[in-house]
């Protein structure tokens, strides 16, 4: 097949659905699919693939890195206005202290073990989808896009999925796509899968960032004002862009009075970047606190003194959200941490320890979270139906059971509100007709808001319920329901949750974090000896189920900040790290030693549904603290070398990036 490889891409602004199917000319990444083979079994199909060469012509030097990009302006149109709060430039003139600085963050992959997949079975009607996706409701519109069958007439339906992580929200559409256009021309059943290697190499992963800052403050490290820009790596596409977002959670946990917030959309020749969780907090967090980082270290202080300095406090207002934050524990929560932790006792052991060895190090490094979660445009469909007989229920939500236990809320909350055994309660698989016109799942958003859904429709069947249970002597569950089928009274019941959000967030959440590391200085390995989590939980559904799910994306974050990094051949564009044995997500060796997780007690959250908060992806944003643990072994390791200015320390602070940062000099290298 003959093709043109067009650098730097050229590519039209969309929506969410990718643009094609397949790239018939101007090919804008390496790895991008050209066409689709279809076989009577997988292997035949694989050994087709191998076997096909592609030729292009016109081949020019990709643009793979933000500072390529950068350099060459290649960018997109803007995709959100600059945040402007207060008077940036006169605080920082007028400011006695004044840093600039730059930091950076790089790409990380979807490491969900079930790539992407999709299974279309035509039908007399239209046709069935068994799909890996996120969103439902986006993967239908998809396949009709390229079939022109009726949305009514397909079918999506999914039981659960083998990892997302934001990877599947929209980049399944394209596979369901190409999976339901090959069903459709063959009118046979098809199953679509990619290999490992090219889920890694043609679906987007996490933007990299890179943001330059400055910032004015006073003697003592009270910030004036803050100016940052932030550039995001969006690939060919900025489709999934999270910009403007960032802009909402750039403050993290401090008060800044005086803002500048400038989003560049860079243009690069990889896949279209998509969601990964936290896709705008991650970062807009991170460099918070390396911006905070920087400021401690320029006066000469403890980084965490000026953090809690600045630290935002209750019933003060936000500049970026203008929300005012209520029930805003934050000092009070440290305290209780450090506390616990015995946090200055080890502070003080690991200094000691530092000034004792010279190619051993230690580091510790304590970090706080303000975490908003937004319900704006939550549409989820619910549907309860109870059975005469035996009085068992059916729940079909909109959320799809990801791993974070949604069909396990549900239930509780089913069997709370009528009563009941939660044996009694079945959660079915989630499908469009259900929940026809919904939204993805993801921002941490669905299984509270799937919880409401249900909770509705159990109060609707209580309210019919209700005349025929005042006239039953001893009114049993099963007695209550035989007499409602008796009396024609409907059992199945619907809700579409639309939240009435009318703030940037519908409240925030909050925790903090002691990281602690071991750091060998010659060859830069860690060990993450001890993390101490104190999360904002609030009422918590599930206890059980929420500590898996900070441990879960804080050992996500800890791969993303310390081992997994993507690198990419510089002449062809194509990924190099297309496998396990190259791309190293956490394993075993890397989760910390003495990992301690600890909710806030008796803290219910009245803007929640029955009392609880979200936690899929605000402890993600504390896993930086490890980072900046391993900064300060590596900082006492280059005091050791005559060297005590500022660094940053961007992210993945791999191994050798650590190594190197130490600035070993071979002439201290003395055999004892």
């Amino acid at each position: 097949m003959e093709g043109e490889r067009c650098f730097p891409p050229t590519v039209k602004l969309g929506h969410c659905l990718p643009p094609t199917v397949l790239v018939s000319k101007n090919i804008t990444y390496c790895g991008q699919p050209v066409a689709i083979v279809v076989a009577e079994s997988y292997e035949i199909a694989l050994g087709a693939v191998y076997a096909v060469k592609v030729t292009y012509s016109n081949v020019q030097t990709p643009v793979l890195t933000l500072e390529d990009a950068i350099n060459k302006k290649s960018f997109f149109p803007k995709q959100c206005d600059d945040k402007v709060v207060g008077d940036p430039d006169t605080a920082i003139a007028q400011s006695p202290k004044k840093i600039q600085g730059v930091i950076s963050m790089g790409t990380q992959y979807h490491f969900h073990m079930e790539t992407q997949v999709s299974l279309c079975v035509p039908t007399e009607d239209g046709m069935d989808v068994f799909s890996s996706t996120q969103w439902l409701d986006l993967s239908q519109t998809a396949i009709s896009q390229v079939t022109k069958l009726p949305k009514s007439s397909i079918n999506v339906q999914v039981k659960r999925l083998g990892g997302a992580y934001g990877g599947k929200i929209t980049r399944n559409s394209w596979i369901a796509a190409a999976c339901g256009l090959s069903a459709y021309l063959t009118n046979r059943p098809v199953k679509f899968r990619l290999t490992l290697g090219d889920n890694m190499k043609a679906i987007g992963k996490r933007f990299p960032f890179k943001a330059l800052y400055e910032v004015g403050m006073t003697e003592a490290g009270q910030l004036n004002g803050i100016k940052v820009t932030y550039y995001g790596d969006c690939g060919n596409s900025p489709n999934d862009n999270s910009l403007p977002q960032m802009q909402t959670w750039a403050d993290n946990a401090y008060y800044c009075p005086n803002w500048s917030i400038s989003c560049v959309a860079v243009k690069t020749n990889k896949p279209a970047n998509t969601a990964a969780r936290s896709p705008g907090s991650l970062p807009a967090i991170f460099i918070m606190e390396s911006i905070m980082e920087h400021v401690g270290e320029s006066l000469n202080k403890d980084p965490f003194e000026t953090r809690l300095l600045n630290m935002f406090t209750d019933t003060q207002t936000d500049p970026l959200t203008q929300m005012v934050l209520t029930n805003c524990q934050l000092k009070p929560q440290i305290a209780l941490l450090q506390a616990n932790a015995e946090y200055s006792d080890r502070v003080q052991k690991i200094n000691t320890f530092n000034q004792n060895n010279r190619w051993k190090k230690k580091g510790i490094s304590l970090v706080p979270l303000k975490f908003g979660i937004d319900w704006r445009g939550a549409r989820y469909g619910c549907q309860v139906s109870v059975y005469w007989n035996d009085g068992t229920v059916a729940i079909s939500h909109g959320g799809v059971e990801i791993g974070q236990g949604v069909n396990t809320k549900v239930a509780q909350v089913c069997a709370y509100e009528f009563g009941i055994p939660m044996e009694m309660i079945r959660v079915l698989p989630t499908n469009s007709l259900v929940t026809a016109n919904g939204i993805t799942t993801g921002g941490s958003i669905t299984s509270e808001n799937c919880c409401a859904g249900v909770i509705e429709c159990c109060k609707t069947l209580k309210e019919r319920m209700a005349p025929v249970r005042a006239k039953i002597t001893d009114p049993t569950w099963l007695k209550v329901i035989n007499e409602c089928y008796n009396e024609g009274i409907d059992l199945s019941a619907r809700y579409m949750t639309n939240p009435d959000q009318k703030t940037p967030f519908q409240y925030y959440s909050y925790g903090a974090t002691i990281a602690e590391v071991d750091f060998d200085v010659l060859t830069g390995e860690h060990q993450l000896t001890r993390v101490d989590v104190l999360f904002d939980c609030g009422e918590s559904t599930n206890p059980a189920l929420d500590v898996g799910q900070v441990e879960g994306a804080f050992v996500m974050g800890l791969g993303y900040w310390l081992t997994e990094e993507c690198k990419y051949d510089p002449t062809s564009g194509a990924l190099v790290t297309d496998s396990t044995w190259e791309y190293k997500p956490p394993s075993s060796k890397d989760i910390p030693v003495d990992f301690r997780i600890n909710f806030v007690k008796k803290n219910p959250n009245p803007r929640g549904v029955l009392g609880a908060k979200a936690c899929g992806e605000p402890p993600l944003c504390m896993s930086c603290s490890a980072l900046f643990a391993l900064k300060r072994a590596i900082e006492s390791a280059r005091r050791d070398t005559g060297v005590d200015t500022f660094f940053p320390l961007n992210g993945p602070a791999t191994v050798e990036a650590c190594q190197q940062a130490c600035l070993n000099d071979p002439a201290q290298f003395v055999l004892i």
